[in-house]
Formats: C-alpha cells, sequence, structure tokens
C-alpha cells in the first residue's frame, strides 16, 4: 500500500482510494502509486472488478484536483495522466469511477477513461485548464465530444465553473446517479460485481473511445465548432483555439489519432510562454500571503477579528463595507448626520445588488447579510468593534485627526486602518496612542469586486497587528492579500510611475499619446497609458506622482523623470485635468478618446522640437521600452525592500493596475523576454532617460548566475533578495 493510494478487497472488487487530502492532487507520486496498484489489480486473478474512488472522507473535496502544474516547470515525469487513462481504458477487468464533490481536470479525465462512472448527488466537474493556457492532455476533448457532442464539449472545457453532473446536458456522462442519502461506495461496489461478472462471462466491455452518440449529428457539430472558434479567435489566450481544434479532430480523426493530436496540443501549450505567464500568475496569488510577520506569530496566538468599524461613506467606504458583509464580517458604519447615512445606505444596498447579480451572493442571503450592516452617527459607537477602518478624504490632517478620534473610542486591543493611498503610516500612527496597532490597507477601487488588498505595515506596526488583518482578509474577505514594505502607498505605485516616465520619454522620440497607446493596448493593457491616466484625472496622477517621487528620494532611489511631472503640471495648469474636463491627453466625446494634437504644443512636443526626428517607434519597441521601465522599477523595489517578492509586484500589477494576465506581470514578462536582452534594451534606453533606464545592477548578477527573476519568487527561509 502506497502513501497516497490506499486499497481494500472486497468480494473480489478492488478498491483503489485516492487518499492525499485535501485535493488528492496527481503528483507525480500518486500517478506512480495509481500506477501500480491498477497493474496488481489487474494482474490478481481474484479480481473482477477495480473501484476508482476519492478517500470518501473530510477533508477531501473529490475524487481529484487533477495536476500539480508545478510539475509543469522541469516536466510530467511517466507515468502521466495520459498514460493512467489508457491503463485504465485498456484494462481487460472493468473499472469504474465514483464521482463526489468536485473533481477537476485530470481527475475527471481519469473518470472519463472508466468503464462506468457513478457519481452522487452533489458530484461536479470542472476543467480549469483553459485558464491555465492549456487543454486537457489525456483524453478529454476526444471522449466529451464522443459522448456530449461538440457544444457540449465545448461548453464544459471553455468555462472555468464546474457544473453539477446531475445537469441534463450532463447525464450522458454519468451511468448511474446516487441520491443524496443513498451509499455511493456500496452502489459502485454493485455495479463493479456486475459489470466483472458479465465481463468474465464473455460480454465485451464497453470503452469510452467505442462511444459515438455524440459524432452523429455532423452538421450540428460542425456548426458548434465554426460558432465557437470565431469567438475564441477575439481571445489572447490562445488555449481556446487549441481546444476547438481538438474537438475537431475528435468528429475528423480515428480515436487513437485524435488522443495524439490532443496530447501534441498540450505538449504545445505547457511550453508556451503563454501557459508559463498564466501559471505564474496562479502561483504567485496563492505565494502571496507568505509574510516574515505571519511566521513570527503562531496562529493560535492570534484572535480573530469579530466586527469592524467604517468611518466615511463615500464609493470606497461602502464598498469595503460590502466587502465585509460578503465576508460575514459584521460592519458598524459612522457617518457624520442623518442625510449621508441615508445615502450611505443606498450605496450599501447598491453594491449588494451587484454581488447578488454576480452570484457571489444568493439571494435568498440578501436579508441576512443586509443585517450585519448598521449604520450610527454616534462615534462612541465603534467602541464594539475590534477593526476600526478610516476612509476619508486622503489629506494629511484629516486623516489623523480621524485616527486620534478613533483611538480615543477603541477598546486596548482594537486595531486602527487607514486606507491612506499618499501619505507614511508611521506619520498617521503617530497620531495615535497605539501605533504598534495601526496599519495601511489598500484594496483597488471598486473595494467590494477588488481581488487584490496591500497590507502595508508602518515603522512601529506589529508582527501581530499584520497576521490579525491578513487573516481577516485571506480566510474570511477571501482576497489576494499582498505585504507592501513602501511604508505609504501601494506597491505599484513606483513601477507605474516608471511606466508613466517611459511615455513621457517615448512622447519625445516622437510617437504620439495615440500611437503609444494603441501598442500597449495591442499587448493587452485594457486602456493604455494615456488613456488611463486621463480617465483617472491627471490632478489626481499628478499629486500621486510627487509623492512617489518623494518617497522614492527618501529611500536614495533615482528620482522619476521630470518630464513625467512636468508634463502632468503642464496640462493641469492648462485646465486638461482628463476625461471628467472633457480633454486631457486627449479630447473626449461621448465616453470616446479622440486624438488632439494641441496637446504636444501645450507640452512644447510640436513637430521640429522634439528630441528626435527619426522614424516613428514601432509598437514592439514601444511595448519593449514600458516592459524595461517596470521590469527596472520593479528589481529597484525589490532592493528597496518594497516588495518581498518579484511575483508579489506581478500581482498587484495584473490584478491592480492592469497588466496583462497572459504576459504574468513585469518581473515575469522580463523573464520571459529574457533578462539577457532586458539588460541590453536598458543600457541603450538610458540615453533617452537615465533615471527610468539606467539598469539595476540586479540584472546582471542574475545573468551572470544563469538565473531569473523566478529564482527570487521563495517563500520562509528560502526567500532571497535581489543581488548585487
Amino acid at each position: 500500500m502506497g502513501r497516497t493510494i490506499r486499497q481494500e478487497q472486497r468480494d473480489g472488487v478492488a478498491i483503489l482510494r485516492l487518499a492525499d487530502p485535501p485535493s488528492n492532487t496527481l503528483t507525480r507520486t500518486m500517478r506512480a502509486e495509481l500506477d501500480q496498484a491498477l497493474s496488481e489489480a489487474i494482474a490478481d486473478p481474484g479480481i473482477i472488478a477495480i473501484l476508482l474512488t476519492g478517500l470518501g472522507e473530510a477533508p477531501t473535496r473529490g475524487l481529484s484536483a487533477g495536476l500539480d502544474l508545478r510539475e509543469a516547470e522541469t516536466g510530467f515525469a511517466a507515468p502521466g495522466p495520459a498514460d493512467l487513462c489508457r491503463k485504465i481504458e485498456d484494462s481487460p477487468k472493468p473499472v469504474v469511477a465514483v464521482l463526489h464533490g468536485l473533481t477537476h481536470g485530470a481527475g475527471v479525465e481519469l473518470a472519463l477513461a472508466a468503464h462506468a462512472r457513478v457519481a452522487t448527488a452533489d458530484a461536479s466537474i470542472g476543467f480549469p485548464d483553459v485558464m491555465m493556457g492549456l487543454c486537457p492532455g489525456a483524453g478529454a476533448t476526444q471522449i466529451l465530444t464522443r459522448i456530449l457532442g461538440a457544444q457540449g464539449a465545448l461548453d464544459l472545457l471553455l468555462t472555468q465553473h464546474p457544473r453539477l453532473l446531475r445537469a441534463r446536458t450532463l447525464k450522458p456522462l454519468v451511468d448511474f446517479l446516487i441520491g443524496e442519502d443513498d451509499n455511493a461506495i456500496a452502489a459502485a461496489l454493485g455495479v463493479a460485481r456486475g459489470l466483472g461478472e458479465r465481463s468474465a462471462a464473455g460480454d465485451a466491455l464497453r470503452r469510452s473511445g467505442d462511444r459515438d452518440e455524440g459524432l452523429a449529428d455532423f452538421a450540428a457539430n460542425a456548426a458548434a465548432i465554426a460558432a465557437r472558434r470565431a469567438q475564441v479567435a477575439l481571445s489572447p489566450n490562445i488555449a481556446g483555439a487549441r481546444i476547438v481544434d481538438c474537438i475537431e479532430a475528435a468528429g475528423l480523426l480515428p480515436y487513437q489519432a485524435g488522443l495524439s493530436y490532443e496530447g501534441v496540443a498540450f505538449q504545445d501549450l505547457v511550453a508556451s510562454d503563454l501557459s508559463k505567464a498564466l501559471r505564474h500568475a496562479m502561483f504567485a496569488e496563492r505565494r502571496a500571503p507568505n509574510m516574515p510577520e505571519l511566521a513570527r506569530v503562531p496562529p493560535a496566538t492570534a484572535p480573530q477579528l469579530q466586527q469592524a468599524g467604517i468611518v466615511g461613506g463615500g464609493a470606497q467606504g461602502a464598498g469595503l463595507a460590502v466587502a465585509c458583509l460578503e465576508g460575514n464580517l459584521p460592519v458598524l458604519h459612522f457617518e457624520r448626520d442623518d442625510a449621508a447615512l441615508l445615502a450611505l445606505e443606498g450605496r450599501v444596498e447598491a453594491m449588494l445588488a451587484q454581488l447578488v447579480k454576480a452570484g457571489r451572493i444568493p439571494e435568498a442571503d440578501l436579508p441576512r447579510r443586509r443585517a450585519l450592516w448598521r449604520g450610527t452617527t454616534e462615534l462612541a459607537d465603534l467602541a464594539r468593534a475590534d477593526l476600526l477602518i478610516e476612509v476619508v478624504a486622503d489629506i494629511l490632517s484629516t486623516k489623523t485627526q480621524v485616527m486620534t478620534a478613533l483611538d480615543r473610542v477603541a477598546g486596548e486591543g482594537t486595531i486602527l486602518v487607514t486606507t491612506s493611498a499618499r501619505h507614511p503610516i508611521y506619520r498617521i500612527a503617530a497620531a495615535t496612542s497605539r501605533p504598534a496597532q495601526v496599519v495601511g490597507l489598500r484594496l483597488p477601487a471598486p473595494a467590494h469586486l477588488t481581488r487584490l488588498a496591500e497590507v502595508i505595515p508602518g515603522g512601529g506596526t506589529s508582527d501581530m497587528t499584520v497576521a490579525r488583518v491578513v487573516a481577516l482578509l485571506r480566510d474570511r474577505l477571501r482576497r489576494i492579500v499582498v505585504r507592501s514594505g513602501t511604508g505609504g502607498g501601494g506597491l505599484g505605485d513606483p513601477v507605474m510611475a516608471a511606466l508613466r516616465g517611459a511615455g513621457a520619454s517615448m512622447l519625445r522620440l516622437g510617437a504620439t499619446p495615440a500611437e503609444i497607446d494603441d501598442a500597449l493596448i495591442e499587448h493587452g493593457f485594457a486602456q493604455g497609458l494615456f488613456r488611463q491616466m486621463d480617465m483617472q484625472g491627471l490632478d489626481a496622477c499628478l499629486a500621486r506622482g510627487r509623492d512617489v517621487t518623494a518617497r522614492l528620494a527618501l529611500d536614495h532611489e533615482p528620482a522619476i523623470a521630470p518630464a513625467y511631472l512636468d508634463d502632468l503640471d503642464r496640462l493641469v495648469m492648462a485646465g486638461r485635468t482628463g476625461q471628467g474636463a472633457g480633454r486631457g491627453y486627449f479630447l473626449w466625446q461621448d465616453g470616446q478618446p479622440h486624438d488632439d494634437p494641441a496637446v504636444l504644443a501645450i507640452l512644447d512636443l510640436a513637430p521640429g522640437r522634439r528630441v528626435a526626428q527619426g522614424p516613428a517607434l514601432a509598437p514592439e519597441a514601444i511595448v519593449l521600452r514600458a516592459v524595461a521601465a517596470m521590469a527596472n522599477a520593479g528589481a529597484r523595489a525589490l532592493r528597496a525592500g518594497f516588495a518581498l517578492r518579484p511575483s508579489d509586484i506581478d500581482t498587484v500589477m495584473i490584478n491592480a493596475h492592469g497588466f496583462p494576465r497572459w504576459h504574468g506581470g513585469p518581473m515575469k514578462a522580463a523573464d520571459l523576454v529574457g533578462l539577457f536582452d532586458i539588460l541590453q534594451a536598458l543600457k541603450r534606453f538610458t540615453v533617452e532617460d537615465p533615471a527610468i533606464y539606467t539598469p539595476d545592477p540586479g540584472f546582471a548578477v542574475l545573468i551572470k548566475e544563469g538565473e531569473t527573476f523566478d529564482a527570487l519568487n521563495r517563500i520562509g527561509r528560502k526567500r532571497r533578495t535581489i543581488p548585487g
């Protein structure tokens, strides 16, 4: 008996239980042990059938969560999932799979290869492969198409959401559906014994590759494939197109040839930059909550936070309150008077309705969530909360005044949180009697919908304060939690400042705002650069840029290029504050940006007065400058201690600043381009703007050691700082 497979025998049936809770991930160890267990059961003359199931007890959630994608970096060791599926399908003895709870990816493929499937009422299956830039690799595209037809296979494989097997469209996948109160193993044993006895008597086994009912309507399948191919052609995720190709192959090729076709597609995608980037983004988010403060605080010693008190009823304050309600955290919400409180309640109601519409809160549960929120005009009422959060105007005097008032009403162990995006946490904490219990928090707007939460310790913030707040955000509010070591402001601010500086530098090389934005949008930035600044407000961008510049100067980092702030200052002085004013870098009409040659004159960049008069920058040259500037700023942020790991920078840039997920974030993008090529580009571009492009010494050291930024993405004692 192996470590991850439990074996037993009942009345001639071998029961093989995947037993590596909570997810039964198909690691190389589990695959090897399952392969051995299958071989032993097939060779045992006393066995007439095989039953494949999960552990069937808490905390295991299903048959299997699929592959461990960390293996993809070095290659999946044999036996792979395709090898196991082939052994199951080719077995001379019937194999029956039991599906319960949630089963994903390669775990579903094991069940599809079996000769019969028994499912419990709560059993659901899903294929998150496409979200990782992958297609199935062990037969799912071929078997699902043969059983469900092209439309059914496409619907299942091109969505990230699991679906219940008892659903009408998926019932053909299930041979026996077990009621909620029935014993699934007992029922499956009966099925297995029956199949085993009939097989021993000479009946042929029904193998998945022999099924063809889903191929009967060729015209309907062709139409479904053509329609979905047109849809996925618009996506940067090439995995969708490869899945469509594999499903088409299921109807055109013999079964074994179709399996080979799928296998090649899987291997191609595993090796693609797209999948490497998407896998990196997923692991980066999982890695982010590993912080040194948490390692120094035993979980049992960190009391859970039970009640939030919030001051500030604007959109951000209301969004933060709704985020708490979604996590079942009661909220006491202060506003200055009854009229303001009534308006706040309306905002909370509207945001709760958004979560219901999005399926994040069941409509039947809405009254209970609503009852967790209570408004007040009495600041003293907040004394009952053990977490007090200010969400007031980001003016230092206002912040400190509110924090002083909260400090007076707060209980002894209460944590105070500031949401300032501009000011040092230590200066705000100094207005209280408890700086060790003050921490910064930044949730990108809209706070009730965003997935990211940045925790920003001040100079005196205690480990316990960080641990308690992170636990709340991670475990109850279900946020991706990243530690920002800036001491004030978000982790992405210096990286975005570098991008904006690079944009200003490219304007001086002859590129227009529209040309730069078009190149970045084509690369995957939703609003480009200058459109994004216009939408945020150029006056707000200018204030934030000055704050970032001052903070970098305190940390002895190179200042952001003067052209970046000078351009913003000129435009704001000219009344061009962005979309809200109808003009910024662009003219805005009906919500759409339009070129405005006048902006170049305001910036003193009319033709004939630019730094460079050569040919226009090609889109790829624009993207390279943008990525190089951001990666260089990220390396400097690592050196300054702002970030624990390169992957934390990537997580923030993807989830808060619109960096395309399929490129992995600026640090991963630099790895994929190649650090040597990025370093050479930085050296070439330094003459254009030394403040932005002068390479951080870490590039040269990593290259010399044959490493990439990924080598710095470690946790705990294995974590390394940037060299050089």
